[in-house]
């Protein structure tokens, strides 16, 4: 079993004479709803989501290493480490692009001198999952160089300086400020809070990953939009009111019309979830491939999670924040 809990702060600095070092636990999120509402000109797409934050984190160590030697100003390197030898260490880390843009964004060498940023990821949330993992581990970067550099910048700020580097990532860093569940619109930066669902979870993750941009282009070539749509409305008024009939009700994944017909393994990992489990709620989380299922207590949950497990290696059970 896989139960990932913990208090949403990040732990005190531990500051040596030269060293800066901060601990912050980047969480998860799933999809309660997904709709794609159209495409843009700029090739991105307009959807109208609601997030939740789930306890399934990495663990996220950021240390700023001064140049020994203050004169020798040689800029400042990024450097990544993780657990996950598959992790990249490049400009393909999201957590190395929200080192990056800090950087240059706020002058930093010429405001602090030359020196070595060192992120190290614990990886817990499994990669290309449709759970948010890189985007959450992202806005744990910016929060902590925040801290570390002292440019207390806002949540308003850091939600800003995290819509340029990917969609889900103002929502983990508003997720890791305290904020469990938000409905999202545009491109999904823009955030309005919300009462968020009290519920076990069990992920299960079928071998493979799907990759964003593949799911959104095989959802525009869907000829038939025949299909099952969330009620904006109708879902944010449930929300509100904790009808949770009519949450299950709205709770619709529009991708799940490309995902499940191309990917066998994901239509078959929600069609064993709900047979041989019996979720409150199975849905697909972003754009996959990744199956969650909502249960009503803790030994549901467990049943579904040894079930599940035999299914698929990548399975974990954990629950919403709130």
């Amino acid at each position: 079993m896989n139960i990932k809990r913990g208090a949403q702060s990040g732990a005190p600095f531990c500051i040596g004479e030269k060293m800066k070092k901060l601990n912050v636990k980047a969480y998860a999120k799933i999809n309660l709803s997904l709709d794609v509402l159209g495409k843009r000109p700029d090739g991105y797409h307009d959807v109208f989501t609601v997030m939740q934050q789930i306890a399934l984190h990495d663990k996220i160590c950021v240390k700023w290493l001064p140049d020994e030697q203050p004169g020798q100003n040689s800029g400042i390197a990024v450097e990544i480490g993780s657990n996950k030898a598959y992790l990249p260490r490049d400009g393909k880390n999201l957590a190395y692009k929200a080192a990056s843009l800090v950087i240059g964004r706020f002058e930093i060498n010429s405001r602090i001198g030359s020196g070595k940023v060192r992120i190290d990821i614990k990886k817990e949330i499994p990669v290309g999952a449709g759970l948010g993992g890189g985007s959450a581990d992202c806005a744990a970067t910016l929060r902590a160089l925040s801290e570390i550099w002292e440019l207390n910048l806002s949540v308003r700020e850091l939600c800003s300086l995290g819509a340029e580097l990917g969609a889900d990532v103002p929502f983990c860093v508003l997720s890791q400020s305290g904020v469990a569940c938000a409905l999202a619109k545009g491109t999904g930066t823009e955030l309005t809070r919300m009462p968020g669902i009290d519920s076990w979870v069990v992920l299960s993750k079928p071998a493979g990953n799907i990759s964003t941009a593949e799911a959104y282009k095989g959802f525009d070539l869907i000829d038939d939009r025949n299909y099952k749509k969330p009620d904006e409305e109708e879902l944010v008024a449930a929300l509100k009111s904790s009808n949770l009939d009519l949450i299950k009700k709205n709770m619709i994944n529009v991708l799940e019309n490309f995902t499940l017909k191309t990917y066998p393994s994901v239509a078959y990992t929600k069609h064993k979830m709900i047979v041989d489990t019996s979720p409150a709620k199975a849905i697909m989380s972003g754009s996959g491939p990744t199956v969650i299922g909502l249960y009503r207590n803790r030994v549901s949950a467990e049943v579904a999670f040894d079930k599940m497990s035999a299914l698929n290696e990548e399975t974990f059970l954990t629950k919403t924040m709130v």
